[in-house]
């Protein structure tokens, strides 16, 4: 749990200095995006492969592994002299969430029957980091500089080995056959090419050649992947288990439950800091006031993501799942009807963060007790890859929502329109109904019986 307060805070730390960083290195605003999207490929790429190492390997070896990763690549990204030497230290520092995918796999050997709640604190303990990491970094910018505000993530890190060398145990079993290098590349190559090519798709144009190459070149990679590793004796990522062992409906159900948490994060952002003078809407917030305001949908999903398994005890893991789906589409439904009301406007995250966390802590521990217990690594990692590619679709299209939806503001400019965001609120509430459907299915499918 301390692992991933930390691992939490790191990540939500950059995002408020993205402005700094333009600063810092006289670039423009779009060229902060290349910041984001680093990490966000390096993610996408390190998570499985991380995961799979942890499975042949040791869980807690590759932890080890990615902490001093996230070590070298924060301290990289504090001293950075140059734009693309900090574009270095944020690839580095993307391979921060492996680590709950590879402490998933250690909690389901070490936990025994409080491996549900053990996966519901840890998912709540990630949650409330990042509400933390958004609103210190703020508070620490007002009164530090740049480069000593950017060396606390790193110090975090560094605290974390001996903890780690101490008191986490080692894993037993362990996936024979080694790292299919070719399959980890291909899946890597596919994922980032495809997902790289939708982040920019509304800038550089979605018909025009590169766009094309790019979502075409990507999805042929994956496709090659996929007719690789049904040939090869020790894969990458094992398809029979996917298949045949329960686990394509949550791995589905992942990917949307993604699409709408994290797909929806910057318009909400981007609505809290309208100014209400000049746009007629939202409601002018920026600096601390905006942290404080996005803390409230994380503290109310640490608290349900903690409870979580106990309730699904009490109710069922079905009715836990579906409760926290129809939560969430309400919250979303009501945001757009109050959203001209801070208080309610805050209550309503405060409902979506309560209707995710509940969706976060169940769906993960469903993915690893079905794994079988030497590749309970990959399955995790997967899970967290399906959420985080879902939420960069999701980021793509809804930017292009907010690019189409324009409006003349008060000042004569060019805006976002209110109704952008109305848009964006009900496609979320009908992924998240999507969800509720796909968690009667979650339930009903076959479970495995560890290998």
């Amino acid at each position: 749990m301390f692992t991933e307060l930390a691992s939490g805070i790191a990540q939500g730390w950059v995002i408020p200095l993205l402005p700094s960083f333009v600063e810092r290195y006289g670039r423009s605003p779009a060229d902060a995006n290349w910041i984001v999207a680093t990490a966000l490929l390096s993610t996408l790429i390190c998570v499985p492969v991380l995961a799979k190492l942890g499975d042949v390997y040791g869980h807690k070896r590759i932890m080890l592994v990615v902490v001093s990763a996230v070590v070298v690549g924060s301290v990289i990204v504090a001293v950075a002299p140059t734009f693309p030497v900090l574009l270095l230290g944020r690839a580095l520092q993307g391979a921060i969430s492996a680590l709950l995918p590879l402490e998933f796999a250690i909690v389901r050997e070490r936990a025994g029957e409080q491996a549900n709640r053990a996966i519901g604190l840890l998912v709540g303990s990630l949650t409330v980091g990042a509400s933390l990491g958004l609103l210190l970094a703020g508070l620490a910018r007002q009164h530090l500089s740049l480069a000593a505000t950017l060396w606390i993530p790193a110090v975090m890190m560094v605290v974390i080995v001996p903890f780690l060398v101490r008191l986490v145990p080692e894993t037993t079993a362990r996936r024979p056959g080694g790292i299919d290098w070719a399959g980890a590349a291909l899946l890597g190559g596919g994922l980032a090419l495809f997902l790289a090519t939708v982040g920019n798709g509304s800038r550089w144009g979605w018909t025009e050649a590169r766009t094309l190459a790019g979502l075409i070149g990507g999805a042929a990679l994956l496709v090659i992947w996929v007719a690789i590793e049904r040939r090869v004796t020790n894969p990458m990522v094992p398809l029979d288990v996917i298949w045949h062992r329960g686990q394509r409906i949550p791995l589905l159900t992942a990917f949307v439950f993604g699409a709408h948490l994290f797909g929806s994060s910057a318009p909400t952002a981007s609505f809290l800091g309208t100014s209400p003078h000049a746009a007629g809407f939202g409601f002018g917030l920026s600096g601390t006031a905006l942290g404080a305001s996005l803390t409230v949908m994380g503290v109310a999903m640490t608290l349900s993501a903690a409870i979580a398994a106990r309730l699904a005890e009490q109710v069922g893991q079905s009715a836990t799942l579906v409760g926290g789906a129809v939560i969430s589409a309400g919250a979303y439904l009501l945001t757009v009807l109050t959203r001209h009301d801070l208080a309610w406007f805050l209550v309503w995250q405060a409902g979506l963060g309560i209707g995710s966390g509940l969706v976060a802590a169940i769906l993960p521990a469903i993915v690893v007790t079905r794994a079988p217990q030497d590749s309970v690594g990959i399955m995790s990692g997967l899970y967290k890859t399906s959420r985080t590619a879902a939420g960069s679709v999701a980021g793509a299209v809804f930017a292009a929502v907010m690019s189409a939806m324009v409006t003349v503001l008060s000042s004569g400019q060019a805006g976002v329109a209110e109704s952008a965001y109305v848009v964006i609120w009900s496609i979320c509430a009908v992924l998240s109904v999507t969800v509720g459907f796909l968690a009667l299915a979650v339930t009903r499918s076959r479970r495995a019986i560890p290998a």
